[in-house]
Order: C-alpha cells, then structure tokens, then sequence
C-alpha cells in the first residue's frame, strides 16, 4: 500500500508542474526525484531492475520527442500531455538513479552484485 501512495503522489506531483508549471518554492521537482528514488527502491529488485530501467527511457524518450504536441488541435491537449510525461520521465529517471545507488552500494560492501 505504501508503495502506491508514493507512486501516487510522485504522479501526483508530475501532473501538477505538468499543467501549471507551479513549482511551489522548487518543492514540487524535489518531491517528485524523492518520490521517484524512494519508489524505485521500494518496489525495484535491484539485482534485475532491467524492467523499470526500460521504463523510464521510454518515457524520457517519449518526452523528448514531443510526439504528444501533435494533438494540438484538441484544445491544446498535445501540449499539456506532452509537459506531464516531461514530469513523469523525472520521476522515473530518479528512480534510474536510485536504482544505480543501490547496485553501487551493494557491490562495495558484498563485492558482488
């Protein structure tokens, strides 16, 4: 359940810079990397995390292409949803991260991944 509510609230968080570019004092990207590093270590085995690392390059490559601003001519949805998976590839690329910490860490202190 917890891993949920963190997901939650890293999407949560995602989708609110996304559409507003409300940053709360910087709060709001602080949260979602936190968020993100937190999920990944929580929910991400890290001996085989090929899975979410696969994840998250498709949606950072899916962001960067702005393939999403081509539904324009809907009220400017393109536009909207292309800056939310923006948000969304923080939170996963965090994770990324995360997930690259506690490979580093167990390999230094087991010797051994």
């Amino acid at each position: 359940m917890a891993i949920r509510i963190v997901y939650g609230l890293a999407i949560l968080a995602a989708v609110v810079v996304g559409l507003s570019n409300q940053t709360l004092g910087g709060v709001l990207p602080l949260a979602m990397v936190v968020l993100g590093a937190i999920y990944a270590v929580m929910n991400i085995e890290a001996a085989n995390p090929q899975a979410f690392l696969t994840t998250a390059l498709v949606v950072w490559a899916a962001g960067e292409s702005n393939m999403l601003e081509s539904l324009d001519f809907l009220m400017g949805l393109g536009t909207h949803l292309d800056k939310i998976v923006d948000q969304v590839a923080i939170v996963y690329l965090a994770g990324g991260v995360a997930i690259l910490g506690v490979r580093a860490w167990k390999l230094v202190t087991k010797g051994s991944l």
